[in-house]
């Protein structure tokens, strides 16, 4: 499998990161200069007010929208970490309690217990702002390195739950404490840290402390609300985050970014320096290795699969459903047909979901089968499809009529919303009222208008094909109105108007 990554920066109000295995898009990351990311970035903010309905705080971050801090999102500042079963020895006591291989998730505290009106915090945003709401935060902070993730609130070492493998776990831990990492920071080994060798490793855990030390000065010096910390931009997150040594090139289209990636390349991962390249053809990055059509598909609803069944994805406000529907698979039983189909949605429902960043509740409405392993294994194949998101997942079991129930971390607006906008004439629903339907509604309100008209007349201005009908269809119906009332009625057709727009001007009878 070939695995290539595109950076397309030419435009400096938008830049693209692609990541593709044999020609075929599997991410994509997408980011507007006016609507720049804001997780990962770190403030000092001052509690507004404390809820303790909510088990929550709201924190002026100085965003102009206060953030969301939850009771589990708190970390007293006397809190220290929870001991492990002690050991038979001292030394094999601290390693039990250093240790957290998964650590638990953190009780919520009574939140007017620790938090307070006008109380200074330091948090990290973990959720973009999404609509009215602001974006949401947490105290315990997490900095993440090239191979290494600094927790200075947890104060214990964990290695990445993505390794599986028992001696590869061992041995990790034996490297991070061969690095002798300071008493007062936690770590945890990141997935790219696996193979590494110890001068790496140590560069990039000096490089947390200090960047740690300097953070946390910054903190103590600066009034809230304030910024103390940003987060890279979105070309060095995704390298630092996605590159690992299957990627066999990294193209970029922009000179500018190519020195500034190489720049941090050289100082992280030196060795992998001669894979990025600076893209310099006449023919677009995107357009060049067949792009640009993939991303076109992540907007559209139906995405189709190779047995000829699709897969439909309608968002909405609570979650996201996804139906399934079936193939043209020849010479098949109705439950192989189903199965295979199914199957093949799996891996596509995976790649969909990271390809759109869709977060929330997920319901998938499989195609009905009935044997019992071929639902175990569809919801095997799920898991399998969702395994290399880096948003968290939860999938459930398969129910009675055949829908599936998961979960995946939301971090930021999906891609659809950095690209698209509500539509005027439907205002987001899909729909526009018929020419029938709006003229009719028309009707109606020239009958108030008249009613209650003062005296005087109306002029409506209104979609030419909508006042084509009141005046052909209707025109009877608007003269006896003309004379019940003794007021006339002016309809003038406006090109540029939708089915459903209209301006009302009351005007001399």
């Amino acid at each position: 499998m070939q695995r290539r990554m595109l950076v397309n920066a030419l435009d400096p109000e938008e830049v693209r990161v692609a990541v593709l295995d044999d020609g075929i898009l599997q991410e994509f990351y997408i980011e507007r200069a006016s609507r720049e990311t804001l997780v990962g970035n770190i403030y000092k903010g001052r509690v507004v007010n404390v809820v303790s309905s909510l088990q929550a705080a709201f924190v002026d971050v100085g965003l102009g929208k206060n953030a969301f801090l939850h009771a589990t999102e708190v970390v007293a500042p006397d809190a220290a970490p929870a001991a492990e079963p002690e050991a038979e020895n001292g030394a094999e006591a601290d390693t039990a309690r250093r240790w957290g291989d998964k650590p638990e998730r953190r009780a919520a505290p009574a939140i007017k217990e620790v938090l307070r009106p006008g109380q200074e915090v330091l948090v990290q945003v973990t959720r973009d702002t999404v609509g009215d709401k602001g974006p949401s935060v947490s105290m315990d902070i997490s900095i993440p390195g090239r191979y290494l993730v600094l927790t200075p609130a947890t104060r214990r070492w964990a290695v990445s739950k993505r390794i599986t493998d028992a001696a590869e776990r061992e041995g990790l831990k034996a490297a991070l404490a061969e690095l002798e990492p300071p008493e007062d920071l936690g770590f945890i080994i990141r997935t790219a840290g696996t193979g590494q060798n110890r001068r790496d490793m140590k560069k990039d855990l000096e490089y947390l402390v200090r960047l740690w030390r300097a953070v946390a000065a910054r903190g103590a010096e600066e009034k809230a609300p304030a910024a103390v910390y940003q987060e890279s931009d979105l070309v060095i997150r995704t390298i630092r985050d996605l590159f690992n040594p299957d990627v066999e090139e990294v193209l970029i289209d922009s000179a500018t970014v190519y020195e500034r990636t190489t720049e941090f390349v050289a100082a992280v991962m030196p060795k992998f320096r001669p894979r990025f390249m600076l893209y310099e053809e006449d023919e677009p990055l995107f357009h060049k290795f067949g792009v640009e059509p993939q991303i076109e598909g992540i907007y559209r609803k139906r995405v189709d699969l190779p047995s000829g069944g699709s897969i439909v994805i309608e968002e909405t406000e609570a979650l996201t459903a996804v139906d399934v529907n079936s193939g043209r698979l020849v010479g098949e039983s109705p439950e192989e047909m189903a199965y295979r189909t199914n199957l093949e949605a799996c891996e596509e429902i995976g790649r969909q979901l990271r390809l759109r960043d869709i977060g929330g509740v997920i319901v998938i409405d499989f195609i009905d089968v009935h044997e019992g392993p071929h639902k175990r294994e569809i919801e095997r194949a799920l898991k399998e499809g969702v395994k290399r998101d880096r948003s968290q997942t939860t999938v459930l079991r398969m129910s009675r009529f055949g829908l599936v129930e998961m979960a995946r971390q939301k971090i930021r607006p999906g891609v659809k919303l950095v690209s698209y906008g509500e539509c005027e004439a439907c205002r987001g629903t899909g729909l526009v009222k018929s020419v029938e339907s709006m003229a009719l509604g028309l009707l109606r309100l020239i009958r108030h208008e008249l009613s209650v008209g003062y005296g005087l007349g109306i002029e409506i201005r209104m979609n030419p094909e909508v006042a084509q009908f009141l005046l052909n269809t209707k025109r009877k119906e608007v003269m006896r109105l003309e004379e019940r009332y003794g007021r006339g009625v002016s309809i003038r057709g406006e090109a540029g108007f939708g089915v459903e727009r209209y301006e009302v001007e009351r005007v001399q009878a």
